[in-house]
């Protein structure tokens, strides 16, 4: 996303449209090879590495669709050119912020990223974990994603229920001065994929840097409550 095709920016839409769609395709598939309840108390870490596995399961060794081979998929990704608040200086090796997934698709013409950070929805401080500065505001600002249009959260529910755990996201990124000038609908509000994920989400930002994000938020459960 970060490149745009040559074509007309109406194909550039369309371009885009058909790469998000196929991120959530993947995202959904890769979902639906867990068993849910095997993960109500598994780190994040684990959660998010058995995704990736079986989404490069698709990618590279038994793809269902001829575009998953266009795709390759990284997980603990490790993000170059930012610098320290406290230093200024940039922060290298071991040191540097790493993407918990990054979805790559190359073609002939162009290449399109999509970002995602995952958190676990399990206790009273989830919430702001989710939004604060290593979750959303890490896309808000510019950490991640910084050349991209879009980004993606992911929040495995292991406590509770979607609809315990959704109206507090949404009215904490409803506070949040990065989604201020935007709409009532921007702000938060509900948006779908074919075959992808049944609870998704979106929110639209301002960065730091004045470059808008769209945000894609998927609830993915791991508990017995639905």
């Amino acid at each position: 996303m970060s490149e745009s095709p040559p074509q007309s920016s109406a194909n550039h839409a369309d371009y885009q449209a058909a790469f998000l769609g196929h991120v959530h395709r993947l995202l959904q598939l890769a979902y639906e090879s867990l068993t849910p309840a095997d993960y109500q108390t598994s780190e994040e870490d684990d959660i998010t590495g058995d995704l990736c596995n079986y989404m490069k399961y698709l990618t590279e060794d038994a793809p269902t669709s001829r575009w998953m081979l266009q795709f390759s998929v990284h997980d603990q990704d490790p993000v170059n050119n930012i610098k320290a608040v406290k230093t200024d200086q940039p922060r290298k090796g071991k040191r540097r912020p790493r993407l918990d997934i990054r979805l790559v698709s190359k073609t002939a013409s162009h290449t399109q990223r999509f970002c995602i950070e995952a958190k676990r929805l399990y206790r009273s401080d989830s919430v702001s974990e989710y939004v604060d500065d290593a979750g959303v505001g890490a896309f808000v600002s510019g950490e991640y994603a910084s050349d991209d249009d879009f980004g993606g959260m992911l929040g495995y529910i292991q406590t509770e229920s979607l609809e315990y755990w959704v109206p507090k996201i949404e009215a904490k990124i409803r506070q949040l001065p990065s989604v201020q000038k935007f709409s009532k609908e921007e702000k938060w509000s509900k948006v779908a994929f074919r075959d992808g994920p049944k609870n998704c989400f979106k929110s639209h930002h301002s960065r730091e840097t004045g470059r808008p994000i769209t945000l894609l938020h998927v609830k993915f459960p791991f508990t017995s409550v639905k």
